[in-house]
This record gives C-alpha cells, structure tokens and sequence, in this order.
C-alpha cells in the first residue's frame, strides 16, 4: 500500500453523474487514469480537483494542470486562461469542488467491495489503525493510509485509494466540532464503526468533554443500518454510548472490549511491560492466549483491544488474531523509541497531545525501571480552548510525579505549567520558551549522557521534530 494520485479509472460520463456537474467541453466515454489535487505531480492522464481554501484558491492553477497533462478538469470557478485548451481537455462544472469529490468517494466506495471500517476517538484512533493493519493483513488484503487523512477532504481521498483487490479498508475519522463525524460517515458508510476512546480533546471546539462525546458517537448514531458497531467499556462515555444501543433495536452487531469486563468479546489485561513490549494475556473472541507486543506503554492495551474487535468484526477467528498480535507496531512518531549518539533514548510521540495522552506519557515514565536518568520536552496541548491554562496548571502538577533531571516546555501557557511544576516540589532544570529555539535545544542535548532516557510528547501544531534534528536524528520528510 503507497500513498500517491489515487489510481481511479472511470470515464467523464459516470464521472459527470456521480458528482453531479455539467460538461461544458470534451468527450463523456473519455477515461481517466488517477486524481489529483496537487500541480507539482505528473498529472498526465488524470482528472484534477482544484480546492479554493481560506488562502489559497487552485483554481488560480488551471492551466498548470493542463500543462502537467491533465487531461479532465473539475471547476467551480471558470478560468478565461482555460478556455484556449478547451480543444484537448475535459471540463466539468459542478456548484462546489469539495462537494463534488466528496460526492465522488461515495460512489467509487459504493463500486469497491471492500468493507469500510471507520475509526474515530480522542486518543488511539490512528494507533488502532495501524494494529489493525497489521493485523488483518494476515488474511485479508487491506487499504490504509499511512498519513492521518481523517477530515473532510482526506476521508474522500482514502476511499478514492481503495482498489478492486483490497478486502478491507481502514478510515480514520477526526472531528473537532458537531455534525463533522456525522458527515464523514455519509461520505464513508462505514459497514464497521469504532470510537476507541473519549476524552479532553478539541475542547476549544466542543466545549467540554461531553461534547466531544455527543461528536464521537455520531459515527454510531450515521454510520448505516446494520453496521457493527465497537464499543469500549471501560471509557465512561463509550459505556453510555453502548448502553443507548443495547435499547435500540435494528442497529446491527454489536462488539466491545474491556481490560475488566470478563463478557467482552475482547477481555486483555497487562502481565508486565518495559520500554519496548508490553505483555499481554485474556481472551479474543472466546479464545484465550498470552503474548508479547513490541510496542511502549500500558495505554496501548486500548488499541490492541480495539484493532482485534475490528478483526474479529471482520470475519478473523479468536486463534488467528492471537497469533498476529505480535506484529503489531506504532507508526512513525507515535512513541517511537530513537538512539542519539550519545547513547541516550528518546521516546519521539509528537503527533497527538491531549490531557489524557500526557497522562498515560507520564504513567508509564514513571513505571520504568532500572537506573536511567529522565529528561521530557514537551509541548503544548493544542486545541483546549478555555481549558488551556487549567490543563497546563494540572500537567504540571502530574509531570512532578516522576523524577526528571530536566524539563523544556515549548508552547503557550508556559506560566500555567512552571506553576503547577513548581508546586509539585521540582526542584531540577527547567526550560521554558513559548516557540522552539535551536539554542534551546542544543542545551537541552548537552545535558544527556549514555544511558539517559528522553520523553519527546506534543501537539502536531508544536512540530516538535524539530528537536530531533537539531539533536542529529535523520527523520522521514
């Protein structure tokens, strides 16, 4: 599976219908080869969808399309530059771009057979993801992106990847205010739904927590009739989100995991975890068996429980998902653990950072054994709105519980956390700075020695990879 111009093949005439445009020149029985949304790619062949965004408008890019090979072109604003080729191309005209190719996905989702699987939670949805890759891959052939195409456009260009061959396909759902989720799933029509996790996410957005619950369960309430739906036991809002549809008769299977629920379809609990595995042990699908995962932290025992009910929900037996289980990895970013020259680890999780994953960050730093000295940057919670300074006052009030030797807070909201730190009782160094400094950061790497350990956690906005290569790490681009 690659990333790339999403390979449909259709001709303008279905085309046409399906998003529902005007041809205004060129040939319906036409095919294309391939989309595009992006004129610094080989378009030779494809259609092209140019999206007019807050700041930038491509269809300003028209004739670059045409003269990267383009060979259909979809608008919404017409382009007097355009008209010239109108002699070699094929233009059609819908009321919105976005529309229309969302429009699009659908009915090339309704074409593939695949069965869509829509992931959605505060934490772990892409982890999950990932997991379940991995996990159903042993049997089936599977679509997954490999980047977080999750909105409202990405969504669309996920389902435009899926492929005749693919069995399964995996697709992450975000959402950061009301009615996004419900969206997605009328573009999607997922025939598998899971929310992993609900928690202080986009607060800035929804408000509070129980409003990022009521966004998180409209993948379950618009996902179609007769869908399965996943549930997690153990979250209190995932629980009453089960509870409502254990009342509400025709609304398919249902499935749930729990670490306590010994009922559960999925039941696993931690033996014992370091910094590279985690051991686990319970049931799956009425089959019981132990294994070790390669993979940090005793939070994850949520997205391997989670990607095995997706596979079960699938058509894999209990026997089967215990025996790929240790296959299971994390994707680039998402607590990676990275060796610096020196010597010293560091444990790189900067694509997601909410209350509740700083939470399991510091957990199982705090659980580490052995002799290693600890060190943490991090930085700041995105997307809390109001939140913000009580969330940082109170991560660093957590942060205290652990014996760092030294801590960069890169962000805003540094005053909120200096406090709550400093009334935890840390006494050790401390760095503040509301944007990243490469200064800072070199004296950051000065501190570290051979068999120190780093934890590297902050929101995607923060770009905290930054460090990492001030720091000498080679990262993918």
């Amino acid at each position: 599976m690659s990333e790339g111009l999403m390979p449909v093949r259709m001709t303008v005439r279905d085309f046409s219908q399906a998003v529902q445009g005007r041809v205004l020149c060129g040939d319906l029985d036409m095919c294309f080869s391939g989309i595009s949304t992006d004129t610094r790619e080989d378009l030779t062949g494809k259609l092209f969808v140019p999206f007019a965004g807050e700041n930038h408008d491509a269809h300003d890019f028209l004739e670059q399309a045409v003269k990267k090979g383009a060979n259909v072109i979809l608008l919404h604003r017409n382009s007097e530059a355009l008209k010239s080729y109108h002699h070699q191309i094929t233009v059609v005209e819908v009321a919105d771009t976005l529309q229309a190719f969302q429009r699009l996905a659908t009915f090339w989702r309704r074409k593939m057979q695949a069965t869509i699987i829509g992931i959605t939670g505060s934490n772990g949805k892409t982890t999950t993801k990932e997991f379940a890759a991995k996990i159903l891959a042993e049997k089936f052939s599977v679509y997954w992106s490999q980047k977080s195409f999750n909105n409202h456009w990405g969504v669309p260009i996920s389902l435009l990847s899926v492929q005749a061959q693919h069995q399964c396909a995996l697709i992450e759902m975000g959402m950061n205010h009301l009615g996004e989720l419900k969206t997605l799933c009328e573009i999607a029509e997922p025939d598998v739904a899971i929310v992993t996790f609900v928690g202080a996410s986009h607060l800035e957005g929804l408000g509070s927590v129980e409003g990022v619950a009521r966004g998180k369960e409209e993948i379950y309430e618009h996902s179609p009739r007769g869908s399965c739906r996943i549930y997690n036991l153990d979250n209190a809002y995932t629980l009453q989100m089960y509870e409502k549809a254990i009342k509400t008769t025709g609304t398919g299977r249902i499935l749930r995991f729990s670490q306590l629920d010994s009922s559960a379809d999925v039941m696993l609990k931690i033996n014992t975890h370091g910094p590279e595995f985690i051991e686990v042990s319970g049931t799956i699908g009425g089959v019981s068996g132990q294994t070790r995962i390669p993979v940090f932290g005793a939070h994850n025992i949520v997205n391997v429980m989670a990607a095995s009910a997706i596979a079960l929900a699938v058509g894999m037996d209990g026997a089967e998902i215990w025996a790929t289980l240790p296959r299971c990895r994390n994707a680039w970013g998402r607590g990676q653990w990275l060796q610096l020259a020196v010597g010293a680890k560091v444990l790189f999780d900067g694509y997601n950072a909410n209350p509740e994953s700083m939470k399991a960050l510091i957990g199982n730093f705090s659980s580490l054994k052995g002799n290693h000295r600890k060190f943490a940057v991090i930085g700041e919670m995105k997307e809390l709105g109001a939140h913000s300074q009580e969330e940082h006052r109170k991560l660093g009030v957590q942060m205290g519980s652990v014996d760092w030797q030294g801590i960069w807070f890169v962000g805003n909201f540094s005053a909120a956390f200096r406090a709550g730190l400093i009334s935890s009782g840390f006494k050790e160094k401390l760095l503040i700075s509301d944007a990243y400094e490469e200064s800072l950061a070199l004296e950051f790497a000065s501190m570290l020695e051979g068999e120190d350990i780093v934890a590297v956690k902050g929101s995607r906005g923060v770009a905290l990879e930054k460090v990492l290569r001030a720091w000498g790490l080679q990262l993918p681009k």
